[in-house]
């Protein structure tokens, strides 16, 4: 047995097409993700046209964009009029420019124009806010009077929020687990069939349940070390998915012998190699947009967050990203009693559907 066990794992490394699925696509789904930034606004550049630095009205509104923190403050080296800022937008020398001039009149307020080309509707939406916020607080601050209302902000929580990335970490590893065992297996089996391997085991006195565990163990072995190097890249990368610990990286594994148990029912099933691999594609790819692999299964419709609760990859990565922000593994029984079921369906459908003939 462990010869054979063996040359199966030999015979997977040296397959590309697994090694991809396991190890390249989802370091390439993390390296890509890793360059945006979901966390945090990005910044604004403000430009500000100002008459009179020493008008108390205009040096007030200059310190309090100042302090802003989004904001990327520059104060313009001549005073400009309406075409001028829209001018210096046209040529990208700013995103926005706040024109700020006095009254005609002494008696006439100060005259503060925003003029930008942000498309993002959000970006515009902050900026635009924002800036008006801070003229609404500097108008207050000049009359001299005090705010009929004091407005306070107080965060309730664990300070140490689980970013985006530390979200999408477990995510890419589940997503990668898999579409390698899924793909990969029912793949490898599907070969072994069309090339007539299957039939020439069941002449020899190999028993065929030997070979057959042979290729899930090597699978299994394979998705064991897939799990470990895709969490010391992603905590490389920020992820901190080694929090979990070492029940993170079992739960992993053993999430695996659902998915090999899928490419198994998918290679009993459809024949052809092709045509295995598409099916076992379109088992796959619901399940990586739909189970919380990029974004929260809360974003869904309400009629679409009951209907995914039936899929293994959604409690799968929702007990191991509960592992990473520090819960025990006793705490996610439910999510473990619906693997488990998985596990055991999957396996007699696995058992009763696959066969070593051609048929």
């Amino acid at each position: 047995m462990r010869p054979l066990f063996g040359a199966s794992l030999k015979m997977l490394l040296r397959d590309k097409q697994a090694l991809f699925w396991a190890l390249i696509f989802p370091i390439l789904f993390l390296g890509v993700f890793r360059l945006f930034s979901f966390d945090s606004f990005g910044t604004t550049d403000l430009l500000v046209s100002i008459e009179d630095a020493q008008d108390p009205a205009q040096a007030t509104l200059l310190d309090a964009l100042g302090s802003v923190d989004f904001i990327e403050l520059e104060v313009a080296d001549a005073p400009l009029d309406l075409p001028g800022a829209e001018a210096l937008i046209e040529d990208d020398d700013a995103d926005a420019v706040l024109v700020v001039s006095p009254g005609m009149t002494p008696d006439q307020a100060v005259q503060a124009t925003l003029v930008h080309d942000i498309n993002d509707p959000i970006g515009a939406s902050t900026t635009e806010a924002t800036v008006s916020s801070v003229v609404t607080g500097v108008n207050l601050e000049l009359l001299g009077g005090n705010p009929p209302i004091e407005f306070a902000t107080a965060r309730v929580g664990d300070e140490d929020e689980t970013t985006f990335f530390e979200f999408l970490g477990p995510g890419i590893i589940g997503m990668g687990l898999m579409n390698f065992a899924t793909i990969s297996l029912a793949g490898s089996l599907s070969r072994y069939r069309e090339e007539g391997v299957l039939r020439r085991i069941r002449a020899t006195p190999l028993e065929p349940w030997k070979f057959f565990a042979s290729v899930v163990l090597a699978h299994l072995a394979l998705a064991a070390i897939q799990v470990l190097i895709l969490s010391v890249v992603a905590e490389l990368l920020g992820a901190n998915v080694l929090r979990g610990g070492p029940m993170f990286l079992i739960l992993a594994v053993l999430g695996t012998v659902i998915f090999l148990n899928l490419g198994v029912i998918v290679a009993g099933t459809v024949h052809g190699r092709g045509a295995v691999e598409g099916a076992a594609n379109a088992i796959t790819l619901p399940m990586m947009f739909l189970s919380g692999t990029f974004f929260p299964v809360s974003q869904l419709p309400e009629p679409v967050q009951v209907a995914v609760q039936i899929l293994p990859l959604t409690h799968l990565l929702t007990a191991m990203r509960a592992l990473v922000e520090g819960e025990s593994i006793a705490t996610q029984w439910v999510h473990l009693l619906v693997l488990a079921a998985w596990i055991a369906g999957t396996f007699v459908v696995a058992r009763l559907t696959f066969r070593f003939d051609n048929r």
